[in-house]
């Protein structure tokens, strides 16, 4: 019998999550090796030195060249068939407290999908099992279903305060890349601009944007934000050849006082769709803004 727990991801990859189950079962091993599965028993650091955990029968272990080839370390070749069971490998390592590091079962990944094996799975194409390795063997590979009341808060994104309604909306904003090589990184490796496309924005909508990175900040904070002399200013930009005025669409909100909420209020005379771009400046206490009709 052959069972497969399977775990869909939400987002960065955890053994937390909203989970599938899925069961598969064969009747009788096919004994034929299943040569595209692979073995990633997985290294750990002792002394200052990296020690390969290791697997004693079952599979072959790949030469050092080949590993490379793959971009995988400690890398062997499944000798077994599909149903058998699969291999134990063994390790040394022990956690800070001395308690070893015991073997917790093969896992791959595949579409963001995590999935357990407990026999050898029939593939067709290249994959690889992972081995689990846990010191407190309490967490158990099942998944946890989260809390359902948890909002994961994006890093950058535009709070829209609805003339019409009173209500508010929130709009993510992407990051991408921008030539303005001065304007700040907000903790990534280059600068950054932040991007939203295609929203609709109403005659006297009221935009706040609220940013991640700007001095060091972890969370999003309400941008642009104060400089040490506690100012802080918005620029609406124009096209280089003057075909397109941010000004005509939107007005800043006058900052000259640091108690001055910094938003942008919708001055144009009929609904519309637009793309907007952001960027910041001088530690974050300039805030460039440019919009544009959606095209």
């Amino acid at each position: 019998m052959k069972k497969i727990v399977a775990l869909t991801l939400t987002g960065v990859i955890a053994l937390a999550g909203a989970a599938t189950f899925a069961a598969c079962t064969t009747d009788s091993p096919d004994l034929s090796p299943q040569e595209n599965l692979y073995f990633v028993p997985g290294t750990y650091v002792s002394n200052g030195e990296k020690v390969e955990n290791e697997i004693s029968s079952g599979a072959t272990k790949l030469s050092e060249e080949v590993c490379a080839s793959m971009n995988t370390e400690n890398v062997y070749r499944c000798a077994l068939g599909a149903g058998q069971a699969l291999p134990v490998p063994t390790s040394a390592r022990v956690d800070k407290d001395g308690v070893p590091y015991t073997f917790n079962g093969w896992w791959s990944i595949v579409n963001a999908t995590v999935t357990y094996y407990d026999k050898v799975p029939t593939v067709t194409t290249t994959t690889f099992l992972y081995a689990d390795w846990r010191a407190d063997l309490s967490q158990r590979k099942d998944p946890i279903i989260p809390d359902a009341g948890v909002v994961v808060e994006p890093n950058h994104y535009m709070s829209v305060v609805r003339a019409e309604s009173g209500e508010t909306e929130r709009i993510t904003l992407r990051k991408a890349f921008t030539n303005m090589m001065n304007a700040e990184t907000l903790g990534y490796l280059y600068p950054v601009e932040l991007v939203a496309e295609g929203f609709e924005l109403c005659p006297g909508d009221v935009i706040t944007v609220y940013t991640t990175g700007l001095k060091d900040s972890e969370e999003a904070v309400i941008s642009p934000v104060l400089d040490s002399s506690r100012k802080r200013s918005i620029n609406l930009e124009s096209s280089g050849d003057g075909s397109n005025v941010t000004a005509d669409y939107l007005q800043a909100a006058d900052l000259s006082s640091y108690a001055t909420r910094p938003t942008v209020t919708c001055i144009a005379e009929e609904v519309g769709y637009y793309n907007i771009y952001i960027k910041y400046f001088s530690g974050g206490s300039i805030m460039a803004v440019y919009m544009e009709p959606r095209a």
